[in-house]
C-alpha cells in the first residue's frame, strides 16, 4: 500500500467518511437510475445505509447470501426479477423491504429519513474531503455500468455493486481515478445474460410446436 493511499485513508477517517457514506451514496444512485426521483433516492440511500449499519452490529451475521460466493449470487435468478414478500406495513423497493412515511420517504424505527437529513449526514461529510457533486457524478457512472436486473435485486446489489468498492471508492476518486467494475465481472454478467436469452429462445421454440 502506497504512502499516498494511507494518507488518503487517514483524511477520510478524520472526516468521518467511510463505508456508511459509500452505501448511502450507491444506494441513492441505484434508486435514482431506476426511478428517477432524486429526493426519494436520497431518503432511500440514507435509509439503507442505516439499515445495513444496524444489521452489521446487531443483526444476524450468518445470512446465507452474505456468505455466498459472488458467482453463486450472480447465478441466482439471472435477469428475472426476484419477488420479495415484505412484512405487513412495509413496501418492496428494489428487492428491499422498507417502511414508507405519509410523505413518501422511507422510515426506520419510526423516524423518517428525509432528503435534508441525507444532505447533512452524507453530502456534508463528503464535502469535507471532496466536492459531493463530483462524487455523485462518479457514483452514477459506476452504478450505470450494471444492468437493471442487478440493481433491482438486494443480494446482487450488495455483493456485486457495493461490496467490491466499499473500502476503495472514495480513495480512488481522491487519487484521480474512477471506480469501475472489474472486466472479469462485466464479462461474467454479459455471459449470464447471453445464456439466459438463449435459454428463453429455446423455451419459446418448444412451445411453438
Amino acid at each position: 500500500m502506497s504512502k499516498n493511499f494511507r494518507d488518503i485513508g487517514k483524511r477520510l477517517t478524520i472526516a468521518g467518511v467511510g463505508r456508511f457514506q459509500v452505501m448511502a451514496l450507491l444506494q441513492a444512485a441505484r434508486y435514482y437510475l431506476v426511478h428517477g426521483d432524486l429526493d426519494k433516492a436520497k431518503s432511500f440511500g440514507l435509509n439503507r445505509a442505516i439499515f445495513y449499519a444496524w444489521a452489521k452490529y446487531y443483526g444476524p451475521h450468518t445470512q446465507q447470501w452474505r456468505r455466498a460466493r459472488l458467482e453463486e449470487i450472480l447465478r441466482r435468478g439471472v435477469v428475472r426479477e426476484r419477488k420479495t414478500k415484505c412484512p405487513e406495513g412495509m413496501v418492496e423497493v428494489l428487492g428491499e423491504c422498507v417502511e414508507e412515511s405519509p410523505r413518501g420517504y422511507y422510515v426506520i424505527s419510526g423516524r423518517e429519513q428525509s432528503p435534508r437529513e441525507y444532505d447533512e449526514k452524507i453530502v456534508g461529510k463528503i464535502n469535507k474531503v471532496i466536492d459531493y457533486n463530483r462524487v455523485w457524478s462518479v457514483a452514477i457512472d459506476y452504478v450505470r455500468e450494471f444492468p437493471e436486473w442487478i440493481l433491482r435485486d438486494q443480494q446482487k446489489f450488495y455483493k456485486v455493486v457495493y461490496e467490491p468498492v466499499r473500502v476503495t471508492f472514495f480513495k480512488e476518486i481522491l487519487q484521480g481515478r474512477k471506480p469501475r467494475p472489474s472486466q472479469w465481472l462485466l464479462d461474467k454478467i454479459k455471459s449470464l445474460e447471453k445464456t439466459y436469452i438463449e435459454s428463453r429462445k429455446k423455451q419459446k421454440t418448444l412451445f411453438e410446436y
